[in-house]
């Protein structure tokens, strides 16, 4: 059964467990892969790092701070671009420590639906946060090796051989395509060149990102986002693009520079991360409608469909603790159906099992909200009444004898009665105890002749 915890609990189990979890984390195969595919070593240093990384991600998973909050993601994050980490192996990176976490969650008991969508939204957006600062910090690493460079000439050429790049005049026609603009378009330079730059436009882009676009370089301010391209033979390809206005010495536009990064794979690799957490969750919502499925038969009497004997006796431990140490009335009913034998032996069982569903809605309907309402085993029946004392409980008892009493119930002709034994916790009683006081009222009540309310005597 799946156990419910707060904040503090959880807070305090996750640090609890932050070695494990580490150590899940590092020994996942995809993991591996990436360190060894980049040639990352787990020297003391990068150790440390990967461990505050864990810290700080988990302080997320608490509720205690925000991913913008943590200072050492950049180091983290400089540390994978140092070794040519991409952004792809970033993800794998942070979605196995999700994935760590949870299994460790899930291997105490306590990976409820509800926890594994907190954690599910929390760390979309502690990838978000992270690849932006990532990509941030690979431009200015490209940057800073850029300016190291002498030549003017080198450093177009790095852009023009690394980036996909393409100029136009200021209405939008194409006056430069590069290699890479070619190679991933589908279409050759003689067919670009001339041609209005939507002639790459993807059907599936809408109006309103273009005009945003062109609202934008128009007011000669620089304009960034992700665009959807339609290749020459029908295809797509995602692309991170930034607009540049270029302006002359009268501060006018003269041309347009687009330089774009194909990120094609990262949409497709974000895509089937959305695919796999929906089926996930899909699956997740389904095993936990099943779960709870299971738990009402676990708790739930197969007949009457109330609280069976097992299901109230954990109610009944948690009741007395909650009266005594709130010091509050707590007051225990049990009754019996009377000659309830001689109903099974002269009507049969089916008509003994029809009356027993008829007699527990009669009583439903007649308790208070809050009011545990049990069947102990064959005829007999509990109810655990909480903020009620001893006169409370009396008069729902007597109440409930006289309701029976009246009812006209299938199958048998005369008059169904009920017998009540009734006792209020007091000090130094336990589950036992007052479980006892009661069921020796209702002895008392059978042997005076039934159809009455009898109250424990100490």
């Amino acid at each position: 059964m799946i156990k419910i915890i707060n904040s503090e609990e959880f807070s305090y189990f996750l640090r609890v467990h932050r070695n494990e979890i580490i150590k899940i984390w590092m020994e996942k195969s995809e993991v591996q892969n990436v360190l060894h595919r980049h040639s990352l070593p787990i020297i003391d240093k990068n150790t440390y790092l990967f461990y505050q990384f864990c810290d700080c991600f988990i302080s997320v998973i608490e509720w205690r701070s925000t991913i913008s909050e943590c200072q050492i993601k950049i180091d983290f994050l400089q540390l994978l671009n140092n070794y040519n980490v991409t952004v792809a192996d970033l993800f794998t990176l942070v979605f196995k420590l999700k994935n760590a976490i949870e299994q460790v969650i899930f291997e105490n008991g306590n990976l409820s639906y509800a926890l594994q969508s907190e954690i599910d939204s929390l760390t979309l957006q502690m990838a978000i946060d992270l690849e932006l600062n990532f990509e941030t910090i690979i431009n200015s690493n490209q940057n800073y090796k850029s300016e190291n460079s002498n030549l003017l000439t080198e450093y177009k050429k790095a852009v023009d051989l690394s980036n996909i790049v393409s100029k136009t005049n200021p209405k939008g026609i194409i006056t430069y395509v590069n290699d890479k603009f070619c190679e991933i378009s589908g279409y050759s330079r003689d067919e670009l060149i001339g041609k209005p730059h939507n002639i790459i436009r993807h059907p599936d882009m809408p109006r309103e990102a273009f005009k945003e676009l062109w609202d934008t370089i128009k007011a000669k301010k620089s304009w960034s986002g992700v665009v959807t391209n339609m290749k020459k033979d029908g295809g797509q390809y995602i692309v991170d693009t930034t607009v540049i206005p270029i302006l002359d010495v009268d501060g006018d536009v003269v041309e347009y520079i687009a330089i774009r990064h194909d990120i094609t794979e990262l949409e497709q690799t974000k895509q089937q991360l959305r695919n796999i957490n929906k089926a996930m969750k899909n699956k997740v919502d389904e095993l936990y409608s099943m779960t709870n499925t299971l738990e009402q038969k676990a708790y739930k009497d197969k007949l009457t469909g109330i609280n069976n004997r097992e299901n109230f006796e954990d109610i009944f431990a948690l009741e007395i603790a909650t009266a005594k140490q709130n010091n509050i009335p707590l007051s225990l009913v049990i009754f019996d159906v009377d000659n309830f034998k001689l109903v099974n032996d002269t009507y049969g069982h089916q008509a003994g099992d029809t009356i027993l569903i008829d007699l527990v809605k009669l009583v439903e309907d007649n308790i208070k909200n809050g009011d545990i309402f049990a069947r102990w085993g064959g005829e007999e029946f509990v109810i655990l009444t909480p903020s009620t004392d001893i006169n409370g409980a009396c008069n729902l008892a007597e109440n409930l004898r006289k309701l029976v009493q009246l009812h006209p119930f299938s199958y048998v002709e005369n008059q169904m009665t009920l017998s009540f034994g009734i006792a209020q916790l007091s000090d130094d009683d336990n589950k036992k105890t007052l479980f006892e006081k009661a069921d020796g009222a209702l002895y008392e009540a059978k042997k005076n002749g039934r159809n009455r309310v009898e109250v424990y005597k100490a």
